[in-house]
């Protein structure tokens, strides 16, 4: 983005912030108890569609608040859950989602995104079946796009108005609305996944609405086209790849273990070029299916050395083929905000060309490939890429230097881009603040206190039985849920 068209955006994001306010104020919520055992309160804030027409169509924005110790209170933290979207009310009904040492000086506040909140869910029809493959011909290519096309068609006659409004910056503007209307005049925020996005454009948006920012595991906005993105994400799996042989080549308990890992991965994409592999039906395993098991993270490779063991000594495996359409409720999100478009077979194959060199064992692994959900779709990139700049609040950035979805690359290039303070886990893993002492230590103690780690700070690799419990198991490719 160029410096004429980066300020007039930023003229027009003050407007819409005077506009934001404007919205919310004097609209106090009422709030009715939810949630397990009714320990949360839930309330809806009134939002226009489209904030550039704020007399427009409104939706109504699910908030959920598990309330401070009023003693001890120290304001509103927002939560933002994964996505693409994130459905952070629903995920603030549970209990012990964050340490009780904040959330007893914090109210803790989700707020689910568009498309992700009753009333202004995405509406689309269930995908059909199909092995996902990747279109080697330019009549394969355009069916690919036709088909991508025709559902997010179908995805926006039965959605209305909201489907165009689904991108972050659009959440980014409501979340400020409910910090108006919870009378706040300014916030906390953590992050984690996609939900860093949401932090980074809140801030970015409304730097004067924010206090203390924690990102865990960090999305990078600046990544301009799919190539790049879809290139850094594919390097970060082989850098994870490489331990994942390391471990194998040290650790009794893997099922390779003594086996050359590499020579067995390329034996095996070999024969699933060739159509020779089968998966756990009986159909031919696709490779971008074996692609997706070689680039399973750290929490996986116990499983991803036996599923290769299985492939390469019986060749099936017992796995499905990836079943679901390029194109789905989280590539409708994903393509607002990304630059991820692919303009031909051409292109396609010139992107999939560098994301082998940079990455042969894994290749175009189920993150990686996310920019062909995106080819075709009838809404794209209304949020465009840019680059952060300097940012007048300050923000603590977690991530593991291995993590294979949000990339370590893209925290280095946002901390470097706004001046934010990035801490470094050792080791691999997604969602730090769920995953190491150390680091969830750093981020409860800043939140807390508004004491930030030395610049270079890094946690050492705990034993796993000192770590705490990871959340969910990181998704299969064709679940909805991304990061």
């Amino acid at each position: 983005m160029n410096r004429a068209v980066l300020a007039s955006a930023l003229s027009a994001s003050l407007l819409l912030s005077t506009v934001t306010a404007a919205t919310a104020a004097g609209r106090t919520p009422t709030w009715a108890a939810c949630g397990p055992e009714q320990q949360a309160d839930c309330t809806t804030v009134t939002v226009p569609v489209d904030w550039a027409k704020p007399g427009g169509p409104t939706i109504n924005l699910e908030v959920t608040r598990r309330r401070a110790d009023p003693a001890k209170r120290l304001g509103v933290l927002f939560f933002g859950d994964g996505g693409p979207g994130g459905r952070s009310a629903d995920a603030v009904k549970g209990a012990g989602l964050l340490d009780a040492g904040l959330t007893e000086k914090y109210d803790l506040v989700g707020v689910n995104a568009r498309g992700l909140g009753k009333g202004y869910e995405l509406n689309c029809p269930a995908p059909a079946t199909a092995e996902r493959r990747l279109p080697a011909t330019e009549a394969e290519f355009a069916g690919l796009r036709k088909d991508n096309r025709s559902f997010g068609a179908s995805c926006q006659a039965r959605s209305g108005a909201v489907y165009a409004h689904l991108d972050t910056a659009s959440n980014a503007r409501d979340l400020d609305a409910v910090r108006a209307a919870l009378g706040e005049e300014k916030a906390g925020y953590y992050g984690v996944s996609y939900g860093t996005l949401l932090g980074q454009q809140f801030a970015e948006l409304f730097p004067q609405r924010v206090s203390r920012m924690v990102l865990d595991s960090s999305m990078d906005h600046s990544q301009p086209d799919a190539r790049s993105f879809m290139v850094s994400e594919a390097a970060g799996a082989e850098r994870d790849f490489d331990r994942f042989t390391g471990w194998c080549a040290a650790d009794a308990s893997c099922a390779l273990h003594g086996r050359d890992v590499r020579a067995l991965i390329t034996g095996l994409q070999q024969r699933a070029d060739r159509g020779e592999l089968r998966d756990v039906n009986g159909a031919a395993l696709t490779p971008l299916t074996l692609n997706g098991i070689v680039s399973g993270g750290r929490s996986l490779w116990a499983h991803t050395a036996t599923e290769l063991q299985q492939l390469a000594d019986t060749g099936r495996s017992g796995e499905s083929n990836i079943t679901a359409p390029w194109a789905d409720n989280a590539h409708t999100i994903l393509c607002q905000d990304w630059n991820l478009n692919i303009r031909d077979l051409a292109d396609l194959k010139s992107i999939v060309d560098d994301v082998q060199r940079a990455a042969p064992m894994t290749r175009l692994s189920g993150y990686a490939a996310m920019g062909i959900g995106c080819i075709g779709q009838p809404v794209s990139t209304v949020n465009p890429p840019a680059a952060a700049g300097p940012q007048p609040t300050q923000a603590l950035v977690l991530n593991a230097r291995y993590d294979h979805a949000t990339v370590y690359p893209w925290a280095q290039n946002l901390t470097r881009q706004t001046g934010w303070t990035l801490l470094t886990y050792d080791d691999g893993g997604h969602g730090m603040y769920f995953t190491s002492y150390c680091m969830k230590r750093a981020a409860d103690d800043y939140l807390l206190t508004g004491r930030l780690p030395a610049a270079g700070t890094e946690c050492a690799r705990e034993p796993q039985s000192r770590q705490r419990p990871e959340p969910e198991p990181e998704p299969e490719p064709e679940k909805s849920v991304w990061f």
